[in-house]
């Protein structure tokens, strides 16, 4: 049995739970199949919940059980030990939590592997994404600078290697696209609520499935809009900014496709703040209503996918 905990340097710290014994390795992929290739039974991996989906989808292929932890339930009992935080104290504090309470630990199963797999495609249909604006933005910047130069006619052949590049990363992205929304419409949540929602595409229901993961993993949907940046709060708030992206796009789509129920919500929110603040601005009054709108989605989404998840394990009993 083996426990990992993400290091601060891109290194997995790993805790034989039987031996008592802790390694780091590289977090890669091809490092992590090489320390599975040494384990010659199938045994059980405990993780935290959140990151490391290629690690844990890795584990399983290879026969393994995979449990996950809440982040907070480790800090529990890394205060109740007295113990500083560092990725090798954690790493033995799962283990042992997995060696007394077991029954603290979720086990990750073919929903979750789903999920994963959402999640890693999404994460690099994204990284793609980032690269091809780049990339556009040094183009258009190349062309004003060489309009400055004298290149003896090469100029079109460095705009042109700089295009081929730009095909090149365009093409990925449709087939990163393409592979993403095949992997969605096996999730559940979007079978089974997600779909039906007009406006709601593969790339808004691939976000919301690989930033949330778990509804289960939320004590209740406040904490979900917590987690989502959807409650005001003092200080520094700490939320997923990648969700609330998400949820950002699920207006804009509801909006330009006039989604029933919350196209309606949302115009009806429009004119609630407009008479409650005559002295706010178009701007201000169509951003409160937009968020009123994406956190009552985020309920809703929560409802469905806490009811989806209970339905997922009944099935398994």
């Amino acid at each position: 049995m083996y426990s990992i905990d993400w290091a601060v340097r891109k290194e997995l710290r790993v805790f034989d739970i039987k031996k008592e014994k802790l390694k780091t390795i590289s977090s890669t992929v091809p490092e992590f199949a090489k320390f599975l290739t040494s384990i010659k039974d199938p045994t059980n991996f405990y993780f935290e919940e959140g990151g490391g989906d290629s690690f844990k989808l890795l584990a399983r292929r290879k026969g393994h059980q995979v449990y996950t932890i809440l982040g907070k339930k480790t800090k529990e009992h890394r205060d109740n030990l007295g113990v500083e935080k560092s990725d090798e104290a954690d790493a033995v504090i799962i283990g042992l939590i997995a060696k007394s309470q077991p029954e603290e630990f979720y086990q990750f199963r073919e929903l979750d592997d789903i999920t994963a797999r959402i999640s890693i495609l999404s994460k690099e249909r994204a990284d793609t994404e980032e690269s091809l604006v780049r990339q556009k933005n040094k183009l258009f910047a190349l062309k004003g600078r060489l309009e400055l130069i004298d290149l003896d006619g090469y100029k079109e052949k460095v705009i042109k290697r700089k295009e081929n590049i730009i095909d090149a990363l365009e093409k990925e992205f449709r087939l990163q696209s393409k592979l993403l929304g095949k992997e969605v419409e096996k999730h559940h949540v979007w079978s089974n609520y997600l779909k039906d929602i007009k406006g709601v595409g593969a790339v808004v229901g691939a976000g919301l499935i690989a930033r949330i993961k778990r509804a289960s993993r939320f004590t209740d949907k406040y904490s979900l809009r917590h987690f989502a940046g959807m409650i005001a709060k003092k200080g520094n708030q700490q939320f997923d900014h990648k969700l609330k992206k998400t949820l950002y796009h699920f207006t804009e789509g509801i909006i330009k496709q006039r989604t029933p129920i919350w196209r309606e919500l949302y115009d009806n929110m429009k004119e609630f703040y407009k008479d409650k603040h005559p002295d706010w601005s178009k701007g201000k009054v169509n951003n409160f209503a937009k968020k009123f709108v994406q956190t009552k989605f985020l309920d809703s989404v929560f409802e469905n996918m806490i009811k989806i998840e209970k339905d997922a394990m009944s099935s398994l009993l």
